[in-house]
């Protein structure tokens, strides 16, 4: 299948269009936002557990691909990152599991969307100053 580039503003109505997300990514750089996007359009996605994806998927909102296999990333013997290949049979399995259990799948879509609202740029503020609060008081309980 090929995918010509489309605006962004068309992006919701073509994910609207597709029963799941499919996001077996070996690494993510930061948070994936194609598949948070997928995620706010209620619909259910199936997603590597690793690296970025962690920040967003979970057993509720997602269907989670959690056999890895680690890769390392060499250049000239020296070890420069690490990959985590999903199993491609796991991968596989679950694409089968939502072909044959559609009804179910639905509920996963739904639970992402309402996560995915609950991420706003606030709330990891909210949570970025909590941390830096919690980590000021025991530096301060130390002295």
């Amino acid at each position: 299948v090929t995918m010509l580039p489309r605006p962004n503003a068309m992006m919701s109505k073509i994910y609207k269009n597709t029963d799941i997300g499919l996001f077996p990514n070996r690494c993510e750089g930061g948070t994936n936002l194609v598949l948070m996007e997928f995620m706010a359009c209620g619909k259910p996605v199936i997603a590597s557990y690793n690296s970025g994806h962690r920040d967003v998927i979970n057993n509720d909102n997602s269907i989670m691909i959690e056999n890895m296999k680690q890769i390392d990333i060499n250049k000239n013997g020296t070890r420069i990152a690490t990959w985590d290949d999903p199993d491609l049979d796991e991968t596989v399995s679950h694409l089968e599991w939502a072909y044959q259990n559609r009804d179910k799948l639905k509920s996963h879509g739904l639970c992402a969307a309402n996560d995915l609202k609950e991420l706003t740029w606030k709330k990891s503020a909210e949570k970025f100053i909590a941390i830096i609060n919690g980590h000021k008081s025991k530096e301060q309980s130390k002295s």
